[in-house]
């Protein structure tokens, strides 16, 4: 069960589950003090009559049934009817007498039990709402009680049934109001109360009662101690409110008994004066219960309400964020809050409590037009204002400084380096497309002339009239014409360039192992040299594209295998189909390469650091050319680390289809 209050639900229950089961002593211990505390109330009970004064049975019995979960209630049920019809036995009464006043103290228990959510809810007095739904089911159970026991006193021994109802119900109401509040106290909730103001209130107390029960009794003063507990109630906490009132009802139960007070009168026999007493003590701790629970929900909701403000004003909100209340004025502007964060960026525009100055105008700004506006301030701080008017406060605006210098210079900082970025990568790619110009201008220039050379060297080499010598000196210069015509054609295939073997405009049938085994006879030399071993293993596989191209793309392949293979290594050359392209595969024992050289094997001009350390020869271009040739066969390359070190160079090309009749 709970209430709404100022936005919040107070629960009023817990999980039933949450409750654990008390130990069979606990059982034991509380129906002893049952049956003791029914013993008494039989014993005691006044003169020529079967109704005790007070009934503290019944309250014990309520308080240990909300002790309970659930599933142990009717065993609470069984608990109160035993133990309240031995007492009575005890007492004096006959055995059907006590068994009709045991089923009294039983269905009292079990009709509270059900109304205060039995089955469904551990009951706790923390709300106005729950107090006066305490109160309701204490007065619907007592009247239940006193219904059977006015029934079992008016068949067994003739005894009157309405007074008995009366008598029984306010003494077991009065009993129960008394006791088992303290069953259903919820968490504990601080209140500001010192302990002197206790120690007064309560020798106040104290004071009033001894004056209400030891002056005259014609006087009126049995309201006096009301005022008493309600100060206690709104000032400390419910626990000290409910053991106030039970001390106090006992206190003026005792009196009464004495024959001191307003209720012990001649006019009123003993038994009118015990009804009329326990209808002034269940007002009392009524009045005690309801108006501590109204209380208790009060704090819990303020309690709530200050953490809910210190969140806004004291988290990390706070940090950021400018909360103020402002009074517009014609003349000036009043500042009457602002929390810290609002203070330091306004301490330039503050004198006293008045505000003016460039934040105040923005937000005067932002609350005529409904917008956010953005100020900067003399210290170079760029703040967004809002403003709003509060609803019911129509002198009064909520204004929302948000300083956002930092993000703002973040952003700027992030746009600069942006550009900067764009900057370079646009001098990058005017640098690299000078580059290409001068590289396929420079290749084009230079292909005329070393063309003439070969030409001539030629001529030179078939001509007989050489002597040995001469014809040794023209065998270098073409050798040497020929390699600086084939570092054009490379810089003329990086270029974009038109090579000087025009490709074909139709793509050319290439047969797989002709195109190795040219390769292969064209560089043995060179692997005879370094004694590393060549190995072919070729199907018959028919490759499409340029002749030229592929005859280039493997020749550079194998020459790197060969040039990074230690003497008495081995290359190994294969090539198959595999679905739709042709597979040339190139591997090498060598020291291969780390993933960091892989990742870079493709960029021009890039040398692995190894091959710098050793003084190997290249110009970092062989496997660009390979990449560029294969992409404009529609081919694709690829490096991987062999298992066993090494490289594999894979070369995939479209496969031929199969030669029409």
């Amino acid at each position: 069960m709970s209430t709404p209050a100022a936005g919040f639900a107070l629960d009023t229950s817990v999980d039933v589950d949450a409750r654990p089961s008390l130990p069979w002593p606990a059982w034991i211990a509380a129906g002893a003090l049952i049956f003791l505390a029914a013993v008494a109330g039989v014993l005691f009970a006044p003169g020529g009559t079967t109704v005790a004064v007070w009934w503290p049975a019944a309250g014990l019995s309520v308080a240990f049934a909300l002790l309970q979960p659930p599933r142990r209630i009717w065993l609470v049920v069984v608990l109160v009817l035993v133990a309240t019809a031995a007492a009575n036995v005890a007492g004096g009464r006959t055995l059907v007498q006590a068994l009709g006043f045991g089923t009294a103290n039983a269905a009292e228990v079990a009709v509270i039990a059900a109304m205060l959510g039995w089955g469904r809810e551990h009951f706790q007095l923390s709300s106005l709402r729950a107090g006066l739904r305490f109160a309701i089911a204490i007065g619907v159970g007592s009247l239940a009680a006193g219904l059977l026991a006015a029934i079992s006193v008016t068949v067994l021994v003739g005894g009157a049934f309405w007074p008995t109802i009366a008598l029984v119900a306010a003494s077991h109401a009065a009993a129960v109001a008394m006791i088992a509040p303290f069953a259903a106290l919820p968490p504990r909730v601080p209140v500001r109360a010192s302990a002197i103001e206790l120690l007064s209130q309560s020798l106040v107390l104290v004071l009033v009662i001894v004056l209400v029960f030891q002056l005259d009794p014609t006087l009126p003063l049995s309201f006096a101690p009301y005022p008493v507990l309600a100060w206690a109630a709104f000032r400390f906490s419910i626990r000290v409110v409910l053991v106030q009132s039970l001390v106090a009802s006992l206190a003026m139960l005792v009196l009464t008994l004495a024959g001191r007070g307003p209720f012990a009168v001649a006019s009123l026999d003993v038994t009118e004066q015990a009804a009329v007493l326990e209808v002034y003590l269940l007002t009392i701790a009524g009045f005690a219960l309801v108006i501590s629970a109204a209380q208790y929900e009060l704090r819990a909701v303020w309690r709530r309400l200050d953490a809910s403000a210190r969140l806004l004003t004291g988290s990390v909100v706070e940090s950021r964020l400018g909360l103020v209340l402002w009074r517009p004025g014609r003349d000036a502007a009043r500042l009457v809050w602002a929390n810290p964060a609002a203070r330091a960026m306004l301490e330039a525009e503050l004198q006293g409590d008045g505000w003016s100055g460039p934040i105040a105008a923005a937000a005067a700004d932002a609350l005529r037009s409904g917008s956010t506006t953005t100020v900067t301030t003399a210290a170079g701080r760029t703040l967004t204002v809002e403003a709003n008017p509060i609803h019911g406060e129509d002198d009064r605006v909520a204004v929302q400084l948000l300083d956002v210098t930092e993000p703002l210079r973040a952003r700027r900082a992030e746009v600069e380096a942006e550009v900067e970025r764009e900057a370079a990568r646009s001098i990058r790619a005017e640098l690299e497309r000078q580059r290409d110009d001068f590289l396929a201008t420079t290749s084009h220039e230079l292909r005329t002339p070393i063309t003439s050379v070969v030409g001539y060297a030629e001529l030179l080499a078939e001509s007989g009239g050489l002597g040995a010598s001469e014809r040794k000196w023209v065998t270098v210069i073409e050798r040497n014409a020929v390699r600086l015509s084939e570092l054009v054609e490379d810089l003329l295939t990086l270029s974009g360039g038109a090579t000087s073997t025009p490709r074909p405009t139709e793509p050319e049938r290439i047969d797989s192992r002709e195109l190795l085994d040219d390769a292969v006879a064209s560089l043995a030399p060179i692997a005879e040299r370094k004694a590393v071993e060549l190995l072919l293993d070729v199907d018959d596989s028919v490759a499409l594209g340029s002749r030229s191209d592929a005859s280039r793309a493997v020749s550079n392949l194998l020459t790197n295998a060969i040039k990074f293979t230690p003497a008495g290594g081995r290359v190994q050359l294969a090539a198959d189909r595999d679905g739709e392209h042709v597979r040339i595969r190139i591997a090498d024992t060598g020291p291969g390469m780390s993933e960091e050289e892989l990742s870079h094997a493709f960029d021009r001009f890039y040398r692995a650091p190894g091959a710098v350390r050793d003084n190997v020869p290249g110009t970092g271009l062989g496997l660009p050319i390979v990449a560029e040739l294969a992409r404009r066969n529609g081919g694709t390359i690829e490096l991987r680390r062999g298992d066993g070190g090494g490289l594999s160079a894979e070369l995939r090309l479209p496969a031929a289809p199969p030669p029409s009749d």
